[in-house]
């Protein structure tokens, strides 16, 4: 579509908001993660009982999971990209604080995620099922029930993305902890089980299991998994199940029960088998005091994490990216002087950047605007000396066009017509730009697929930019 609209871009308002379809609507494509990174995500056996498909997550039989905190503060800030990891690498090395700057490049690359959650419901290496039946929808108020967090729960020194998917089945309830390494550009899927966990300062996960199909008793069954730093995930360390002595009905084992407490334990070291009816549940066999000695081997003077949940929806996160591109513009703006005037900036720090851009152009350098199309007022263009150099579409978030000959010091990141193509990209690799993977045309850039990036494009002949269009994008909306 790109290259089709290139031609008509300065002569039909209507055409210009197809520039910015160069990524579309490729709901598909997991954000940042390409079918390479697909293949280094590799989900944690769960523990999780066989269970219904036709379960709700409130199903879950003998215990309630705990909600989330249903805060609606926005997360702090924040980025997404995969693809961006080399260029805003080496920009970390020059800002003043490259662990804040390295946070917002994770948390951008986060909101890249929970953008395509939230719009095409797809993690990028799995589907989310959608409620009980085929053609169940979710619309804003049931999406929020699903949830997600951003913390360090391995303890490795870096943030993970936690995400909470109640809204369907219970066998197709989860929550996955993903971890993007922006040095490497890897984003691993560290762990994935059903949404009944406690995080530990340890880096040890409880993962409750989703059903209770052994002898009855109070303490639910519960798998832990230990973080292992050389493979970047959790490994099972063991299990634990409990029979409480409920009457005949289940022909309590008494002679086991040696403490007299009225419940016997089988704990279930990684590889292990479990027991099962036809040798009459043999595995429970351990009192308190075995359970007490197993779990201070691995978990003593371990405290519970304490994780903040946010709903899902895009307030939620949407400090994460403007967070990441100002500081990435503040770090490229270090080497310029003529940043003043420069359009693309507007977008990164204005609400109406569309109206701030013509009131900037008209007071300081005279552009006369006019509407050229009294059917079509959301376009407007911009001339100088007669010269129709700017042009601007209220339309899909709103676009910014620039084209034939530069305005004295305006610029757009840094670029204007007759840079280079060469000094074009340099320039916008700088401020967080990278090449589309979805570009129709050359010269296609974004600075991440997540709700709240920015797209630009330019044309070139004889290796001079030519035409540049700019504006806000996600690849997941359209």
């Amino acid at each position: 579509m790109c290259a089709v609209m290139k031609k008509k871009l300065w002569r039909s308002g209507r055409a210009a908001a197809g520039i910015f379809a160069c990524a579309g609507v490729m709901f598909l494509t997991a954000c940042g993660a390409d079918d390479g990174a697909a293949e280094r995500l590799q989900p944690a056996e769960t523990g999780r009982a066989e269970t219904s498909e036709n379960d709700t997550a409130e199903d879950r039989a003998g215990e309630e999971t705990d909600a989330p905190a249903e805060s609606t503060e926005t997360a702090a800030d924040g980025g997404q990209d995969e693809n961006t990891n080399t260029e805003a690498g080496e920009n970390a090395a020059l800002i003043e604080s490259p662990e804040k700057f390295q946070q917002a490049q994770i948390r951008h690359y986060y909101s890249g995620i929970l953008s395509q959650v939230m719009a095409a419901w797809r993690l990028p290496d799995m589907e989310l099922g959608v409620g009980t039946s085929a053609d169940d929808t979710l619309d804003a108020e049931e999406m929020a029930k699903n949830c997600f967090a951003v913390a360090d729960v391995d303890q490795d020194g870096r943030e993970e993305l936690l995400v909470r998917w109640t809204t369907t089945t219970t066998a197709g309830s989860l929550e996955v902890v993903y971890d993007y390494n922006p040095v490497s550009g890897e984003l691993k899927n560290e762990f994935c089980a059903y949404p009944a966990l406690t995080y530990y300062d340890n880096s040890v996960i409880k993962a409750e299991w989703s059903h209770n199909q052994v002898p009855p008793a109070e303490f639910w069954p519960c798998t832990f998994y230990q973080y292992d730093p050389e493979e970047n995930s959790y490994v099972e360390f063991g299990s634990l199940r409990a029979w409480d002595d409920m009457g005949e009905e289940w022909d309590f084992p008494t002679e086991r029960d040696v403490d007299g407490d009225g419940t016997v334990y089988e704990i279930v070291k990684a590889g292990e088998e479990y027991s099962g009816y036809a040798s009459g549940y043999e595995g429970f066999k351990f009192n308190q005091a075995d359970v007490d000695e197993w779990l201070g081997g691995f978990m003593e003077g371990a405290k519970e994490l304490s994780i903040e949940y946010y709903p899902m929806k895009h307030e939620s996160f949407a400090d994460f990216t403007p967070a990441y591109l100002k500081m990435v513009a503040e770090e490229a703006g270090r080497e310029r002087t003529d940043t003043a005037s420069d359009l693309g900036l507007l977008i990164l720090g204005e609400d109406r950047f569309l109206d701030a851009a013509q009131t900037m152009l008209s007071e300081k350098y005279g552009v006369e605007m006019e509407q050229p199309d009294p059917d079509f007022e959301e376009w407007t263009v911009g001339l100088k000396d007669g010269k129709e150099l700017f042009s601007f579409e209220a339309l899909n978030g709103g676009h910014i066009g620039y084209r034939d000959e530069k305005l004295e010091d305006v610029t757009i990141f840094g670029i204007y017509p007759g840079i280079s193509v060469d000094g074009a990209w340099e320039k916008l690799k700088a401020y967080g730009f990278y090449e589309s993977p979805y570009p129709e045309v050359e010269n296609c850039l974004i600075t991440g697929e997540g709700f709240d990036n920015i797209s630009i494009w330019f044309s070139a002949e004889d290796g001079v930019v030519t035409d540049i269009a700019v504006g806000p994008y996600c690849a997941f909306a359209g």
